[in-house]
């Protein structure tokens, strides 16, 4: 393959020898496009890689140590940090506020349960915020809903715009480690200000992954749709991402048909409702631009697909089949559902971390909702049958960048009725996700932009030695296998706008 101009020039068997200024052999490496990762967050996943990790803690005190070694090193500063889940903690908690004032030494803190939509703060941050006055509040310092939303706004707003500038390249740094070339910045108001996307719209760096930015905000019509764009200077890929329908199971704000089976009397959250649906997703139609929204539960899923429904009516099928909105998450979806985004053209942006996390018959959505309902969680292969465009994201910082691990994830599901084979899982995290962003195909053609990865495995290496014309069958049973998934050896990445 020859590259020139930051364009694929030409593209010959094996053993032709271009004219070319400087040759790289990839010694049988496996050549694809560089990934997309379409739902991520790149300052909270700055903060955690330069925070408190809690993702490994085990104990309050693991947690407790994490949060006193960082106030003694950064005194006068507010502790952030990210990953605890009181399923893997020894006392079946987080830590309380008196314990994070304790250990902090009286700084503010705030550390958000693995799924970000909880979390736990120390007494000090929950006066200086009033949180026991808003809705979510709890005596121990655990936080969700309204004064979770408060605490993130108060503690993302503080950040000195070259912290945050640094929390940015230290999180598209990590993401180009992993072979991504793009990200889809799921931005929201309760998320961070303004200034947070359009500082990340700025950076430029060779070899960063480029940004499809959306803003997870919600237009009433077409007026107040163009708005929100004109403010964002009209760079935005939609009105879509963390717009929310409802919360996640592990905070149990996700919306269910049927109790949690860990709660009884409880079914969660719904943020919105199916009118609300139908006239974001019309303005959007009629601004040109995206719509979406998270969505998670089985309740709340029935409710957007209400919306879609209505939207159709409004507007028409084609119309809304050309907008190309998406959804996020879409963990909890029947069949009949899934069939209506496909006839509607709507996108599933999913992640199968969650799945190869949390899914199965002992894991946290066992837990939540009970062995029977877990397993019907996260239906990539109905979905794929249905028709339904995927796109596979790792909602960073809730699951790390590891393109690698998401194809396995989809490879070894729990339900074995919902795995997808490798072409396919492949396909979502390379060209679904420039489906999703509404952008031109992609791939490793002559004339395409030279954006691609090389991968080298043990896998991959036999079938070169053997020459064996299926790679990726050798690579199938690596990742199944459980063995180490392939590395990083060579890439190239074009420098381009760094918005659609």
């Amino acid at each position: 393959m020859l590259v020139r101009d930051g364009v694929i020039a030409a593209i010959r068997p094996e053993g032709y020898e271009f004219d070319a200024d400087k040759v790289i052999d990839l010694a049988g490496a496996l050549l694809l496009p560089g990934f997309v990762d379409a739902h991520a967050h790149t300052t909270d996943t700055g903060l955690l890689l330069a925070g408190v990790d809690c993702s490994h803690a085990r104990s309050v005190t693991e947690i407790l140590d994490a949060v006193a070694d960082l106030a003694k090193k950064r005194p006068g500063r507010q502790v952030l940090g990210h990953g605890w889940d009181e399923l893997n903690l020894a006392e079946g908690r987080p830590p309380t506020a008196q314990e994070l004032d304790r250990a902090s030494g009286g700084a503010a803190v705030y550390l958000s349960r693995v799924d970000v939509h909880s979390a736990v703060v120390s007494g000090t941050l929950a006066r200086a915020a009033d949180l026991d006055a808003h809705e979510g509040w709890h005596e121990s310092g655990r936080i969700e809903r309204e004064a979770h939303h408060i605490a993130r706004h108060v503690t993302r707003f503080r950040i000195p715009a070259a912290e945050r500038r640094e929390l940015q390249l230290l999180a598209l740094r990590r993401a180009a480690e992993a072979g991504l070339a793009e990200l889809h910045e799921m931005s929201a108001p309760h998320i961070a200000p303004d200034e947070d996307l359009l500082n990340l719209l700025q950076i430029e760096e060779p070899g960063l992954p480029e940004i499809v930015p959306y803003r997870g905000e919600l237009a009433s019509d077409e007026s107040a749709a163009r708005e929100i764009l004109e403010r964002f200077g009209g760079r935005l890929a939609g009105l879509a991402g963390d717009l929310m329908m409802d919360g996640s199971f592990g905070s149990r704000t996700a919306g269910l048909s049927a109790d949690y089976a860990d709660a009884h009397g409880h079914r969660g959250h719904l943020y919105a409702h199916a009118g609300q649906v139908r006239d974001h997703l019309v303005a959007c139609t009629k601004a040109d631009t995206q719509g979406g929204f998270h969505v998670i539960g089985d309740d709340a899923v029935a409710e957007l697909v209400e919306g879609i429904r209505q939207a159709a009516q409004a507007v028409g099928v084609s119309a809304l089949r050309k907008a190309a909105h998406r959804l996020e998450h879409v963990e909890g979806i029947s069949a009949a559902d899934a069939q209506t985004l496909a006839e509607m053209g709507v996108i599933a942006s999913v992640q199968p971390a969650f799945d190869a996390f949390w899914g199965g018959r002992k894991q946290m959505y066992a837990v939540r909702l009970g062995a029977e309902r877990a397993l019907a969680m996260n239906p990539f292969a109905d979905l794929q049958r249905s028709g339904v465009t995927l796109a596979f994201g790792s909602d960073s910082p809730v699951t790390p960048f590891a393109p690698w691990e998401a194809v396995r994830a989809a490879l070894t599901h729990h339900n074995e009725g919902q795995r997808l084979d490798i072409g396919v899982a492949i396909e979502a995290h390379t060209a679904g996700g420039r489906r999703a962003g509404r952008r031109p195909e992609q791939g490793l053609r002559e004339g395409d932009p030279a954006v691609f990865a090389a991968w080298t495995s043990p896998g991959i290496r036999v079938a070169a030695a053997m020459n064996v014309p299926a790679p990726l069958a050798a690579l199938t049973e690596e990742l199944t296998g459980g063995d180490a998934v392939p590395g990083l050896v060579a890439s190239e990445q074009r420098r381009s706008p760094r918005h659609r």
